[in-house]
């Protein structure tokens, strides 16, 4: 062993004359005598230093010495200064027999460090440990508070060395595993190499907890603590009833470590999930629903778990409707925290859609208006956003997670009050709305509303550029506006929407018929013609808009996915191009879909977006105009055969289960019996009957949830959405706002705040890019966050961004900082500045 150990020296060190060997008790002379080394000489010390130290100049110089001692090797500082070959010695190396001595020649630490090694040698000979250690394995570096450090994350699996905060946290997850040896194998490695202690005292640091030593037991008491406080930090003062204000950490400097520690998690990919499991488990032990009956739903709490969320939703749900605004805030403030678990938040934005609609509804002073304009402006105002919220509602609704929701909420009777109030709703507004129509014996020419059947002449004969009309087929109003505001967010897009109003019956052929051109209109039992030609098929409306502009052509939106990019683009170089898009109506209208008609709206509203841009980025199109042939109404319940009405048995040309046609005026009890005429260019004498509001026919075989073809605003009042491209982005950004503004404080070494985007992105307003920071003078310090700031909703509790800053340890203890909020294409001029107090003043490096 001693000869492959000697060569082992020369070969990893090349240039390496001399090694010393001490060898006090002469213990391994005569193994030294029998060396038989190859290319190495050896020398033997005779108690002659001057001659030896001569011959190892001059002589042995070009040769590779083993130089034997039999004497101890200097160990105090004067031994140093006595030892004649002391020069010689320091620039060459000592043969180290044991693991320790080898341990310090391989990292090149000094000798006044061999005591540490040898603490911790046990641990420090293993290679995957000292691949970790790496970093400190220097003589600089090398102290007794970074191994323990680099030993501990060594212990728990980690590649590198990590802070103490991301150690500690990942010591308590190891309560969570199945493998309860883990964290007694980590355990037992720190008690055996005697800083048990230390760890301890790091724990406390971070958790403000203190434990007696490393168990599980222990450990879990720790997360306990962790959960309390994560919650309820910022709830000053505690309540006798509370089970658990013995974790409550009242000193400052605590709370800080704290949150610098679950700053730390969140930032920790591989810790993250691991440390939310934790959390999770203790959740039965610290009870939020418990915490909501000490401290009240009102309560200042840090931050809400999924139990308190669940527990909030319960004690909210009964009073939506006489209380919508404030539960509104309620689950927003809430709905606001990152990480909540997606049952969870799909359940807080379906209770907030739910309660938004309420609010609407409320709003309402009274259903009976003068004229029909008033009414049509009320509803492209104000009354469409009931719908939007209702759809959204019921989209979130599909989307829940039901097994997931505990039982303390009744989510079937709110889903049934939810239906209830839009019914009502609906059918209050419908019946008056009709009723005034009625008293104007519906004569549309009489109403001051641009109408569907004036559609070609107004907008697309003026115009001297290349157009594309798209009809998507039952696109109404409310998903109308909020295709709009998915458009707003182009740079570079410029739209406008308003609205019209469609025939009766608002069916789909009647309306695809209206949109045409023609001087001459028949409806001619259904089989409907514009100047003799039939407005069905596409080859026969290309005819219709040919006559009007030779370079016009008709197209269903599904046949140019068969075509490819240059015929697509020969298509949009005709002047006039009508596109039939449908998604909604080829979903709603068919009864084993028609439950599916709220996610065929999102679907279309995507692929509409996306196809306009097109259009004018790709194919050159200067103005797309957006529209419909009706709208529908949608209830997401069965209907009853109780709730519908019987169709007449005679004299009936068509019917569907909205409307019927016949050829003489009727008289039915429950509806309004109209010439045909009066709503639409037809010249038909044909007399049209739908219900009061926004009932329904008897009809087998068609599906009653998803309907059309009646009187209501729903159906009859469409968008025109007017597209174009601007040469140059408009330069015209979003502005962002600061939530309570000369009330915020850093406060435990974190700012919380939240930023709304003043208005919605627009046809004049456009999306920008923000960063957060807090800064000392114009040094930053704290994290840095950027914020994408392009929020299409109408809704300001939806253009809301969470942000928190942790303060840097530098800047602990100023006074004051300042919060800068600057657009990144223009750091120079900040768009917010705000002086921030800062209530922590305490050093949090330790």
């Amino acid at each position: 062993m001693l000869k492959e150990k000697v060569e082992s020296y020369f070969t990893r060190f090349p240039k390496l004359k001399i090694l010393f060997f001490f060898d006090e008790s002469s213990e391994y002379l005569e193994e030294v005598q029998n060396l038989q080394l190859t290319n190495i000489h050896t020398e033997y010390w005779m108690n002659n230093p001057f001659s030896l130290k001569n011959k190892l100049l001059n002589q042995l110089q070009h040769t590779k010495v083993l130089l034997y001692i039999p004497m101890a090797h200097p160990n105090t500082q004067e031994a140093y200064h006595n030892f004649p070959l002391m020069g010689l010695y320091l620039a060459n190396k000592e043969l180290q027999l044991d693991n320790v001595g080898a341990f310090l020649e391989d990292y090149g630490l000094q000798r006044h460090q061999k005591t540490l090694v040898a603490k911790y040698i046990k641990e420090l000979k293993y290679a995957g440990v000292q691949e970790v250690c790496k970093p400190i394995l220097n003589a600089a570096n090398f102290k007794e508070p970074a191994l323990q450090k680099a030993l501990v994350a060594s212990f728990l699996k980690f590649k590198t060395i990590e802070s103490w905060q991301v150690l500690i946290a990942k010591m308590l997850t190891l309560t969570i595993h199945t493998d309860a040896n883990e964290l007694q194998k980590v355990s037992n490695k720190i008690k055996n190499l005697n800083f048990e202690d230390e760890v301890l005292k790091h724990i406390k640091d971070c958790t403000g907890y203190a434990i007696q030593n490393i168990s599980e037991a222990n450990l879990l008491q720790v997360a306990r603590s962790v959960l309390y406080n994560k919650l309820t930090q910022t709830i000053n003062s505690v309540k006798g009833n509370d089970p658990y204000k013995g974790f409550k950490i009242t000193d400052t400097t605590a709370l800080t470590r704290l949150n610098q520690m679950l700053y730390e998690i969140d930032r920790h990919p591989a810790l993250k999930s691991g440390f939310k499991e934790l959390l999770q488990k203790v959740s039965n032990e610290i009870k939020g629903a418990t915490l909501i009956e000490v401290y009240g739903e009102d309560a200042n709490f840090a931050e809400f778990n999924t139990e308190m969320i669940w527990t909030l939703i319960s004690k909210v749900q009964a009073h939506m409707a006489i209380s919508p605004t404030e539960i509104i805030k309620k689950l927003e403030m809430v709905s606001l925290q990152s990480d909540v678990q997606p049952a969870v938040a799909y359940m807080l934005k379906y209770g907030i859609q739910v309660a938004k609609m309420q609010e609407l509804i409320s709003k309402v002073k009274t259903y009976i208006l003068d004229t029909p304009e008033e009414y049509v402006q009320q509803y492209t105002e104000k009354w469409y956003k009931v719908d939007a919220c209702y759809r959204k509602a019921i989209a979130l609704y599909k989307k829940l997670d039901i097994p997931e929701i505990p039982e303390i909420i009744n989510i079937d009777e709110l889903h049934a009050a939810l239906n209830a109030t839009y019914e009502k709703h609906t059918d209050t507004l419908n019946r008056e709305w009709l009723k005034c129509l009625n008293q104007f014996q519906f004569n549309y020419p009489k109403i001051n509303v641009p109408k569907q059947y004036d559609f070609y002449e107004t907008e697309i004969a003026p115009v001297d550029q290349k157009v594309v009309v798209i009809i998507s087929d039952a696109l109404r109003y409310e998903a109308a506006h909020e295709l709009l505001s998915e458009m707003h967010g182009d740079s570079k897009n410029t739209a406008e929407m308003r609205y019209m109003l469609a025939s009766i019956p608002s069916k789909t052929n009647v309306g695809m018929a209206q949109l045409l051109p023609g001087k001459n209109k028949i409806f001619n039992g259904g089989d409907i013609k514009s100047d003799d030609i039939s407005t069905s098929g596409t080859e026969n409306r290309s005819k219709i808009l040919q006559k009007f502009k030779e370079k016009s052509k008709a197209i269903q939106y599904g046949d140019l996915d068969g075509i490819d990019r240059p015929k697509i683009r020969d298509i949009f170089k005709n002047d006039v191009v009508y596109v039939y898009h449908d998604v909604i109506d080829a979903t709603g209208d068919k009864k084993p879909s028609e439950r599916r008609a709220f996610g065929a709206v999102e679907d279309a509203i995507k692929e509409l977006q996306t196809f306009v841009k097109l259009l004018h980025a790709s194919y050159n199109v200067a103005k797309v105009f957006i529209t419909a042939d009706h709208g529908f109404l949608y209830n997401d319940r069965e209907i009853e055969e109780k709730d519908k009405e019987n169709l007449p048995t005679i004299d009936v040309i068509q019917s569907h289960n909205r409307y019927y046609l016949t050829l003489d005026k009727t008289m039915p009890e429950l509806g309004y019996s109209i010439p045909l005429a009066a709503t639409t260019t037809f010249k038909d004498d044909i007399y049209v009957t739908v219900p009061f509001s926004v009932n329904r026919f008897k009809k087998q075989g068609v599906g009653h949830q998803f309907v059309h073809c009646g009187g209501s605003l729903q159906e009859v009042v469409i968008p025109l959405i007017e597209s174009s491209r601007k040469l140059k982005e408009v330069t015209r950004k979003v502005t962002p706002i600061i939530i309570n503004k000369g009330n915020l404080k850093v406060v435990s070494n974190i700012l919380k705040l939240n930023i709304l985007q003043e208005h919605e992105v627009s046809r004049t307003e456009k999306e920008r890019t923000i960063s957060v920071g807090l800064y000392n003078d114009a040094t930053l310090v704290s994290n840095e966050e950027h914020i994408l700031l392009n929020f299409t909703s109408e809704s300001p509790s939806e253009r809301m961004a969470r942000v928190e800053l942790l303060l840097a340890s530098e800047a602990a203890t100023e006074p004051f900082l300042k919060l800068k909020i600057v657009d990144i294409e223009d750091k120079l001029n900040p768009l917010i500045e705000e002086r921030i107090q800062n209530n922590t003043l305490i050093q949090t490096d330790f």
